[in-house]
Protein backbone atom coordinates (compact mmCIF):
# COMPACT_ATOMS: atom_id res chain seq x y z
CA UNK A 1 0.00 0.00 0.00
CA UNK A 2 1.42 3.82 -1.08
CA UNK A 3 1.60 6.35 1.26
CA UNK A 4 -0.98 7.88 -0.32
CA UNK A 5 -3.19 5.09 -0.03
CA UNK A 6 -2.93 4.31 3.46
CA UNK A 7 -3.42 8.16 4.42
CA UNK A 8 -6.99 8.17 3.10
CA UNK A 9 -7.18 4.80 4.97
CA UNK A 10 -5.95 6.22 7.95
CA UNK A 11 -7.86 9.52 7.80
CA UNK A 12 -11.40 7.65 7.72
CA UNK A 13 -10.58 6.70 11.41
CA UNK A 14 -10.48 10.20 12.42
CA UNK A 15 -13.93 11.26 13.62
CA UNK A 16 -17.09 12.88 11.62
CA UNK A 17 -18.40 12.17 8.27
CA UNK A 18 -15.76 12.70 6.03
CA UNK A 19 -16.05 11.86 2.05
CA UNK A 20 -12.89 10.23 1.38
CA UNK A 21 -11.27 10.62 -1.22
CA UNK A 22 -12.65 14.66 -1.46
CA UNK A 23 -13.12 15.07 -5.11
CA UNK A 24 -10.90 17.97 -5.47
CA UNK A 25 -8.23 15.75 -4.62
CA UNK A 26 -9.27 13.48 -7.55
CA UNK A 27 -9.66 16.41 -9.67
CA UNK A 28 -5.93 17.85 -8.83
CA UNK A 29 -4.39 14.41 -9.07
CA UNK A 30 -2.26 15.21 -5.64
CA UNK A 31 -0.20 12.29 -4.39
CA UNK A 32 0.71 12.59 -0.46
CA UNK A 33 4.00 11.27 -0.57
CA UNK A 34 5.10 12.20 2.64
CA UNK A 35 3.14 12.38 6.05
CA UNK A 36 4.25 12.98 9.44
CA UNK A 37 0.98 13.83 11.42
CA UNK A 38 0.89 17.25 12.97
CA UNK A 39 4.02 18.36 11.66
CA UNK A 40 4.57 17.55 7.62
CA UNK A 41 3.18 16.63 5.03
CA UNK A 42 4.51 16.51 1.26
CA UNK A 43 2.35 16.37 -1.87
CA UNK A 44 3.33 15.67 -5.73
CA UNK A 45 1.14 17.54 -8.25
CA UNK A 46 1.37 16.59 -11.86
CA UNK A 47 0.94 19.15 -14.69
CA UNK A 48 -2.06 19.11 -16.13
CA UNK A 49 -2.82 21.39 -19.25
CA UNK A 50 -6.55 22.23 -18.65
CA UNK A 51 -5.63 24.07 -15.15
CA UNK A 52 -3.22 26.35 -17.37
CA UNK A 53 -4.12 30.10 -18.23
CA UNK A 54 -3.87 31.49 -21.65
CA UNK A 55 -0.09 31.41 -21.70
CA UNK A 56 0.27 27.80 -20.87
CA UNK A 57 1.81 28.10 -17.15
CA UNK A 58 -0.45 26.12 -14.39
CA UNK A 59 -2.92 28.40 -13.30
CA UNK A 60 -1.88 30.48 -10.31
CA UNK A 61 -5.78 29.67 -8.44
CA UNK A 62 -5.30 26.06 -9.23
CA UNK A 63 -1.64 25.70 -7.75
CA UNK A 64 -3.24 27.67 -4.59
CA UNK A 65 -6.24 24.95 -4.65
CA UNK A 66 -3.41 22.14 -4.67
CA UNK A 67 -1.31 23.84 -1.80
CA UNK A 68 -4.94 23.95 0.10
CA UNK A 69 -5.72 20.02 -0.66
CA UNK A 70 -2.44 19.94 1.71
CA UNK A 71 -2.98 22.24 4.07
CA UNK A 72 -6.18 21.10 4.77
CA UNK A 73 -5.83 17.31 5.78
CA UNK A 74 -2.04 18.52 7.35
CA UNK A 75 -4.41 20.29 9.90
CA UNK A 76 -7.32 18.27 10.22
CA UNK A 77 -4.19 15.59 11.02
CA UNK A 78 -2.88 17.49 14.02
CA UNK A 79 -6.18 19.05 15.33
CA UNK A 80 -7.75 15.64 15.16
CA UNK A 81 -10.88 16.73 14.06
CA UNK A 82 -12.57 19.95 11.89
CA UNK A 83 -10.64 22.83 11.44
CA UNK A 84 -11.68 26.14 9.40
CA UNK A 85 -9.10 28.28 7.06
CA UNK A 86 -8.72 32.01 8.11
CA UNK A 87 -6.30 33.01 5.75
CA UNK A 88 -3.92 31.97 3.21
CA UNK A 89 -1.32 33.88 1.66
CA UNK A 90 0.24 32.77 -1.38
CA UNK A 91 3.11 34.13 -3.10
CA UNK A 92 4.65 33.20 -6.61
CA UNK A 93 8.55 33.70 -7.25
CA UNK A 94 8.11 31.32 -10.40
CA UNK A 95 5.82 28.91 -12.68
CA UNK A 96 4.93 25.65 -12.75
CA UNK A 97 5.42 24.82 -16.07
CA UNK A 98 4.65 21.79 -18.57
CA UNK A 99 8.48 20.92 -19.11
CA UNK A 100 8.08 20.93 -14.97
CA UNK A 101 5.90 17.37 -15.41
CA UNK A 102 5.34 17.70 -11.86
CA UNK A 103 6.09 20.09 -8.51
CA UNK A 104 6.36 19.47 -4.67
CA UNK A 105 4.32 21.03 -2.38
CA UNK A 106 5.82 20.26 1.21
CA UNK A 107 3.47 21.98 4.38
CA UNK A 108 4.57 22.28 7.71
CA UNK A 109 3.30 23.10 11.12
CA UNK A 110 4.95 26.66 12.16
CA UNK A 111 2.76 26.01 15.75
CA UNK A 112 -0.51 24.48 17.07
CA UNK A 113 -2.48 26.10 20.26
CA UNK A 114 -5.64 25.14 21.38
CA UNK A 115 -7.30 27.51 19.20
CA UNK A 116 -5.60 27.56 16.36
CA UNK A 117 -2.54 26.26 13.75
CA UNK A 118 0.10 28.20 11.69
CA UNK A 119 1.14 26.70 8.32
CA UNK A 120 3.37 27.11 5.80
CA UNK A 121 4.11 25.25 2.26
CA UNK A 122 6.88 25.59 -0.93
CA UNK A 123 6.25 24.80 -3.59
CA UNK A 124 9.06 23.55 -5.94
CA UNK A 125 10.08 22.57 -9.12
CA UNK A 126 11.52 18.91 -9.70
CA UNK A 127 15.18 20.50 -9.87
CA UNK A 128 14.08 22.19 -6.15
CA UNK A 129 13.68 25.93 -7.42
CA UNK A 130 11.10 27.55 -5.93
CA UNK A 131 8.15 28.28 -7.67
CA UNK A 132 5.79 29.67 -4.78
CA UNK A 133 5.08 29.68 -0.85
CA UNK A 134 2.13 30.11 1.28
CA UNK A 135 1.32 30.58 4.64
CA UNK A 136 -2.35 29.75 6.44
CA UNK A 137 -3.65 29.78 9.83
CA UNK A 138 -6.71 27.87 10.89
CA UNK A 139 -9.19 27.58 13.64
CA UNK A 140 -9.81 24.66 15.48
CA UNK A 141 -13.46 23.46 15.71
Amino acid sequence: MTIHETWLKKLKEFPGNLTLPPPTLNELGLEYIEILPGQKMVAKVPFQKRFTNPVGLYQGGMLGACIDEVFGPLSYMTAEGACMTLSMNLSFLGSFKEEMVFCMIEATVLKKTKNFIFMRADVKSPSGDLIAHAETHVKVL
